[in-house]
């Protein structure tokens, strides 16, 4: 969308950030079906391998499509955020082929043997299997806290220098539990740690971490960003556009764990909806929390918009609304 249309609402953004005008006037952008992409001549192609030249080579690499998704998650996860010059922050984004693929390359592209994990004691099932059972062969280990607690957090900190990175779910799949972003971004900045948020269940509709000044915004574009149950997906967004452009690519693009130009098409066409959908199944949510929660039948409800969940306080801090999901 060009500079001369602000856009200035989430869904104005949801719909056309990342679009770029089609030669036949397509008002979507198609579906890229293609391995590899031709030049004009021998050395184009060799200004566009050595990065000289910007413009699509192969679609491990890069895809029209892809990138289009790949902008709208950015320019939805920084939607009125500033950065510390009072700008529009930047960040970049890569689209990966589920949320597992993402996260493979978010510690692979960042950690090395002898560095640790510092997280939560409630993750998504495969994230801990990620750090139980393949990242402990390559020499990376994790310290799992009740990072609800700060001071278990601080503690776990000071006691160990290996940690390089602090890894947050927020709300967590499935017990719904919720940490403080902005005082363990706080933390973990004082540390010189990496932070990496998984915002999948909060969506950028309901939170953004980067406000808090976090490294990393992860998702299962699988759930709510597609919305529709038609294609698996994942992305990790970072604000070192140098370091998400050489080092963080370079990983994605060697792991193979690329998405394709149908999935990202399928994804596309489900974030322009983010806005609407995030009303209705927030509404719902919390009419069906608060019938459950009185219902004699059921013992307990795991919903962040009651004020009988121990996390109801933090997540009304840094949530616009409790969300979507109950357990």
């Amino acid at each position: 969308m060009p500079d001369k249309f602000p856009l200035t609402g989430f869904s104005s953004v949801a719909i056309h950030s990342g679009h770029e005008p089609d030669a036949n006037y397509a008002h979507l952008t198609p579906i890229y079906a293609s391995s590899t992409y031709t030049f004009d001549s021998a050395e184009q192609g060799m200004r566009r391998f050595s990065g000289e030249e910007k413009g699509y080579i192969y679609s491990r690499w890069g895809n029209p499509t892809i990138t289009e998704a790949e902008e709208k998650i950015s320019a939805l996860e920084t939607f009125g955020v500033t950065d510390k010059n009072g700008g529009q922050l930047k960040v970049k984004t890569i689209l990966h082929a589920s949320g597992m693929a993402a996260l493979t390359t978010l510690t692979i592209g960042n950690l090395k043997a002898g560095d640790k994990i510092l997280t939560h004691f409630s993750l998504y099932g495969g994230m801990q299997e990620l750090l139980e059972k393949v990242l402990p062969g390559l020499g990376i280990e994790t310290i799992i806290v009740d990072l609800r607690d700060l001071d278990k957090g601080k503690d776990a900190i000071k006691a160990d220098k290996k940690i390089k990175m602090l890894y947050l779910e927020t709300p967590a799949n499935p017990t719904i539990q919720c940490v403080d972003l902005e005082e363990l971004a706080k933390l973990g900045k004082e540390h010189n740690l990496l932070v990496a948020v998984d915002n999948t269940f909060a969506t950028p509709y309901l939170q953004q971490p980067f406000k808090y000044g976090v490294d990393y915004v992860f998702h299962s574009t699988t759930k709510f960003l597609n919305g529709h149950g038609s294609a698996i997906g994942g992305s990790l967004s970072g604000v070192d556009i140098d370091h998400m452009g050489k080092r963080i690519t370079k990983v994605h693009r060697l792991l193979g764990g690329n998405s394709n130009s149908f999935d990202a098409f399928l994804l596309v066409q489900g974030m322009k909806t983010l806005e609407v959908r995030m009303e209705r199944h927030c509404h719902n949510a919390m009419e069906v929390a608060g019938f459950l929660e009185q219902h004699a039948s059921v013992k307990k409800v795991n919903y962040l918009g009651l004020p009988s969940h121990p996390d109801y306080y933090t997540a009304t801090k840094q949530m616009t609304h409790p969300g979507a999901m109950l357990s």
